[in-house]
């Protein structure tokens, strides 16, 4: 709480600054503050605090005469109860210079989040079209000020990266990372390493083209070979998606961090092989009726099988109400009985408030899972009800049929600042 109190105090001085020397420093605060109150089998449990709090510290561009302006940003714990530096950046003609208090992300393919503390440098060349980013990574800390010896450290435990972009190219846009990297997180030992990753994506005739190509060795070689394109057809009423995709990989780079892939569950497909063709054919039945039916026939090149995953689903959107059945095999081919059926209906009859219900039907394990969630939002408060056995109970972020139901109440609040 003592540095909380301090951060207040230090931004409370700056602000006076500002006042009393005409705008000389800015300081912006936003966040989120919330409560929630939750009633269930169990009791009544209350909640609250901050979210998403960030503190940002800048010179006035119209005080400040400097050729840098110079922005701190700070965060705070969802309780309030501890504050730390995110990040420091300078800006100027030249180029942009900014301190992250934490890892990266650098590229998605081959340097995936790494690092306790990065730096990230983009001069400002001056070439239309042409990017130019430089990152270091410190990966282990082994500088002692107080000692002249070399006697335990080994001299370069961290990383180094550099990201070009070209964009002005007729058909394609073109990004290539490289990295040189210490693979070794003892700081008296070394196992260098070194990855790239060329991207390519397609515009005009290739539109919708991606290619990917990922080179890494780290003691052996590691590589992917990834290729995707996606094209339409109008054929009325119908329109048909048709979407090849290829990948063959061996091996898994060190800086790739599956435990950080976001809350969309994409990742970077290394040890896969396979070729696989999405087919979507998607009609409106009238205005408000739309019927689709996809089937992703794909090859598993490593394994030598044949798969086919097949959605069937049935869609309908109005003003008030939306609601969509699907039915989906994950392999037609090796047993037409494990299909899941899904349903779900949405309906805000009434103004401010909204009725869902959802319902879940496995046929090769007679599995029935159902919800219904309704909730009304009044201003900053939104107050409903969930009942059901379909939910997700081990917080992996997909809803599960559960053998028992739960039922809340629950009244929120929050407010944007």
């Amino acid at each position: 709480m003592k540095k909380l109190l301090a951060l207040f105090l230090v931004l409370g001085l700056l602000v006076t600054a500002a006042f009393a020397y005409e705008d000389v420093v800015k300081v912006n605060v936003s966040g989120t503050g919330y409560f929630n109150a939750y009633l269930d089998e169990e009791g009544i449990d209350l909640e609250g605090g901050i979210s998403d709090l960030s503190v940002s510290i800048s010179p006035s561009s119209g005080s400040v005469t400097a050729p840098a302006t110079i922005t701190a940003e700070f965060s705070i714990d969802v309780l309030g109860k501890t504050a730390s530096l995110s990040k420091i950046a300078i800006t100027t003609d030249l180029f942009d210079l900014t301190y992250y208090n934490d890892d990266i992300y650098g590229d998605g393919y081959v340097f995936y989040y790494v690092g306790d503390r990065t730096l990230e440098f983009t001069p400002k060349l001056g070439f239309e079209g042409i990017s130019l980013t430089v990152y270091f990574a410190d990966i282990v800390s082994e500088t002692d000020l107080t000692d002249a010896t070399n006697n335990t450290n080994n001299y370069f435990d961290d990383a180094v990266a550099l990201k070009l972009g070209v964009t002005n190219l007729d058909l394609l846009d073109a990004t290539l990372f490289g990295a040189f990297y210490d693979t070794d997180t003892n700081n008296a030992t070394s196992a260098y390493g070194y990855a790239a990753h060329l991207n390519l994506t397609g515009k005009d005739i290739l539109e919708n083209l991606v290619v990917d190509l990922a080179y890494a060795y780290e003691a052996t070689s590691v590589y992917l070979v990834e290729a995707q394109y996606s094209k339409s057809f109008e054929m009325e009423p119908v329109t048909l998606t048709v979407s090849p995709h290829f990948v063959y990989s061996e091996g898994t780079p060190t800086y790739y961090d599956d435990d950080s892939i976001d809350d969309d569950d994409w990742a970077a497909p290394w040890n896969s092989k396979f070729v696989e063709v999405g087919l979507k054919a998607e009609a409106g039945v009238t205005d408000e009726v739309t019927f689709s039916a996809e089937l992703t026939p794909t090859y598993d090149l490593d394994a030598n099988s044949f798969s086919l995953p097949v959605t069937l689903a049935l869609a309908y959107d109005s003003d008030m109400a939306e609601a969509n059945v699907s039915a989906s095999w994950d392999d037609a081919v090796a047993s037409a009985t494990n299909v899941t059926i899904d349903a779900n209906l949405t309906v805000t009859a009434v103004e401010n408030l909204t009725v869902k219900a959802a319902a879940q039907y496995k046929v090769a394990t007679n599995e029935l899972g159902y919800n219904v969630d309704a909730s009304y939002v009044y201003g900053p408060l939104t107050t409903g009800f969930f009942f059901g056995t379909l939910f997700d109970s081990n917080s992996d972020g997909t809803a599960d049929i559960n053998d028992y139901f739960t039922w809340y109440l629950y009244l929120k609040a929050s407010v944007a600042f």
